[in-house]
This record gives structure tokens, C-alpha cells and sequence, in this order.
């Protein structure tokens, strides 16, 4: 039997966490980057869709922030855990402030400014990947799941901060000035990369860089039983609420509602993620996480197969809501995949994670809309549930990493 040390068994609270040198600036950081990105991306849609008058046009202009980051995700990210971390930190926050003020002042046309969204978005998986390996060096034990629970509730509250305020702004100001505000934001996020502790890096891998040390780094990990376990119970579960989440629109308009039940569904997810990551990082000791894992991965499907019979709006955002909070199962593995992948390769790891959750998110929604063409998107949602519950079966329970 493993023995687990007592430091990885004591619950951590905020204000252990909020004193660890450096974290409250990475907070800074992740919180202007996904608000910031969050209003360009909005403001590049509703720009190029009124310069062009297509939803085909605006479609790719909203993808462009995301579906290139595979490609630096397959890439690049193994330069993670080579180069110091406040520099990359500095340089990511730099490059993504520089193209929103480019945006807000150059008026490009639509091809222009989506292929200037989409490189940037190439290398975004780069500093991503070192903040997340920086994250396990500034914290241990128990406190790292909190702050990953943290870094959690900070996506969320942007997500639900970008959906409240982001029409507004655009109604208010137009898109060039909001490509301001997203500059602005951003340099905030640069100000608060600039107070990271210096002389930290993410790794010290052997030899010299090469293209294709990515590549070979993301097969070598998945190879390993362990991490492959690890991730794809990760990815699996946010593929397909991704895809419910994708069909929210469809799902209300077969019901023949309006756009305020729209926004209140759409506003039930990152709400119910918050409080699920709120309650399992702080309320639950190490231990009772860890246990909580499969019963959390079954709620997740569990709420979304009452879908299909059209209950009430508010019962609906309640099952999206409940769905939603049970991805905090993911913290229970944290531990157990920093345990799988050595020191060296964590920026790597963080990589491969986020690549596999950004191809979901564009896998998802397709295969969801597919279906609902064919079912409708009530009776879809409640395909997915079930697929997740099929998915619980076989990934809920965690992965042995010694011996591996």
C-alpha cells in the first residue's frame, strides 16, 4: 500500500495560498487573460460579421482565438519547461495586449485581423503551459489543488464577468474601442506577469531544442498508462459537456423561447463550475476528494439525461448547472497526475492537457450539432449524459502510478 504523506493529507485554506509568494500575481494574470481574450474574441466576431454579413465569416473570426492553438500545442510546448518562467509569462501577456491595441487602431480587413487572432493563438499554449508548471513549483500538497481550484473559479467568474458585460461594451463603445479595453486588460495581465518571482524556471531537459521534441514528448507521455488515464478523464467528460453547452441555442429555439432563457442556460455553466470547484477545493479534505471522484464523474451524466423530456427553463439550468459543478472531480487527480509525470516535463504535460481539451472543444460541439440535426437537441444532451456515464465506468476510478 502507498503510503501518502501527511503534507498531501492537510487541507489547505486561501490565506495560505494567497501568501505564497508569487500566486496572487499569477492570479492577476490568469484573470486578465481569459477576460481580455474573452472581449477580443467577442468583438472580432461581431466586427467581421458586420463587415461581411457572415455567419460563416464571424464563425471562423470567434474559432481563430482557439483552434490554432493545436498547432502550438503540438508544437511548441515542450519549450515550456526550457526557457525562465517570468519571461515567457512577460512575453505571452506582451504579444496578446499588442494584437488587441493592433486591432483597436488599424481597422484591418476581416482576413487580416483573424490571421492575426489566430498566430498569436499559435502561441498561446506556451505560456499557458509554463504558468501551469510554474503553479506546481510555487505550491504543494494540498495548497496546489487549491490554487488549481482557484485558477478554476477565476475562469469561470471571467466567463460569466465576459457574458454580463461583453454585449454592453460592444453596444456602447463598438468593437475597435472594445479591442481597446481587451489591450487594456491584457497590460494589466503583463503589469502582474512583472511582480512573478524571479529565477524560476519550468524544467531542464538535456539537449538542444528541436521542432519535433514536442511531438515525441506528447507520444512518450501518452504511452504511459498512468497520464493517459489521467487525461483522457479529463477530456472525455469536457468533450461532451462542451457539446451540450454547444446546443443550448438549438435547445431553446426548438422550445420556441427567447434570448433571456439563452443567456440564462449559457450562464448556468460556468456558474455551477465555480461552485463545484468552490466546494470541492475547500470543503472536502485531500482524502474525501479522492473519493468523491467517480460518484462527482456519475452526477456529471446523471444531470444531463433529463434533458430530452423538456423540463422547465430553470429546471434545464439547473441540470446544466449541476453538470457543470461536477467537473470539479478533476481535482481529485490532480495529485496523482503531477505523481505520473517527472519534474522535467511538467510544462510539456500541462501542454499535451490543454491541447486535448482545446481539440474537444472543437471536436465537441460538431459531432453535438450532427446529432441534433438528426434527434433534435433536447434528446442529444441527453445522449451525452449518457456517454459520460458509459465513460465513468471505465475512467472514475484513479490510475495506479507506481509501477507503472
Amino acid at each position: 500500500m502507498t503510503k501518502v504523506e501527511p503534507e498531501l493529507e492537510t487541507r489547505a485554506t486561501y490565506g495560505q495560498l494567497l501568501r505564497t509568494r508569487g500566486v496572487s500575481s499569477l492570479f492577476g494574470l490568469a484573470l486578465a487573460n481569459v477576460l481580455g481574450t474573452s472581449l477580443q474574441i467577442f468583438a472580432l466576431s461581431v466586427l467581421v460579421y458586420r463587415q461581411t454579413g457572415s455567419a460563416l465569416w464571424s464563425s471562423g473570426a470567434f474559432a481563430a482565438g482557439f483552434l490554432p492553438q493545436l498547432l502550438g500545442g503540438a508544437l511548441l510546448t515542450s519549450l515550456a519547461d526550457r526557457w525562465p518562467a517570468r519571461p515567457m509569462l512577460v512575453l505571452g501577456a506582451a504579444i496578446r495586449a499588442a494584437s488587441a491595441l493592433v486591432l483597436a487602431v488599424s481597422s484591418p480587413s476581416p482576413a487580416l485581423a483573424i490571421a492575426l487572432v489566430a498566430l498569436v493563438a499559435v502561441w498561446q499554449p506556451v505560456p499557458s503551459a509554463v504558468q501551469s508548471a510554474l503553479v506546481t513549483r510555487l505550491l504543494t500538497g494540498d495548497l496546489y489543488v487549491l490554487g488549481r481550484s482557484v485558477f478554476n473559479l477565476i475562469s469561470s467568474g471571467a466567463q460569466l464577468l465576459g457574458l454580463a458585460l461583453g454585449g454592453t461594451v460592444i453596444a456602447v463603445l463598438g468593437p475597435s474601442a472594445t479591442f481597446g479595453v481587451a489591450a487594456a486588460v491584457q497590460f494589466v495581465g503583463l503589469l502582474a506577469a512583472l511582480t512573478i518571482p524571479a529565477g524560476r524556471s519550468a524544467g531542464t531537459p538535456e539537449g538542444r531544442w528541436r521542432l519535433g521534441e514536442t511531438w515525441r514528448g506528447n507520444v512518450a507521455l501518452l504511452r504511459d498508462r498512468a497520464v493517459r488515464h489521467i487525461l483522457l478523464s479529463w477530456w472525455l467528460p469536457t468533450t461532451l459537456l462542451v457539446g451540450a453547452e454547444s446546443l443550448v441555442v438549438a435547445y431553446v429555439a426548438e422550445r420556441g423561447g427567447s434570448a433571456a432563457p439563452t443567456g440564462l442556460l449559457l450562464a448556468a455553466f460556468p456558474a455551477g463550475a465555480a461552485v463545484g470547484d468552490l466546494f470541492v477545493g475547500r470543503c472536502l479534505s485531500p482524502a474525501r476528494r479522492r473519493r468523491a471522484v467517480p460518484w462527482l464523474f456519475v452526477l456529471l451524466g446523471v444531470a444531463l439525461l433529463p434533458l430530452a423530456w423538456n423540463p422547465s427553463m430553470p429546471v434545464s439550468a439547473a441540470c446544466f448547472a449541476v453538470a457543470s459543478a461536477a467537473m470539479s472531480y478533476q481535482l481529485g487527480g490532480q495529485q496523482a497526475f503531477l505523481d505520473a509525470v517527472p519534474d522535467v516535463r511538467r510544462g510539456l504535460a500541462f501542454g499535451l492537457f490543454s491541447t486535448g481539451l482545446m481539440t474537444g472543444q472543437g471536436i465537441g460541439p460538431v459531432l453535438s450539432g450532427t446529432l441534433a440535426d438528426l434527434v433534435g437537441a433536447g434528446v442529444t444532451i441527453t445522449a451525452l449524459g449518457s456517454a459520460v456515464l458509459v465513460a465513468a465506468t471505465v475512467l472514475a476510478r484513479r490510475p495506479r502510478v507506481d509501477g507503472r
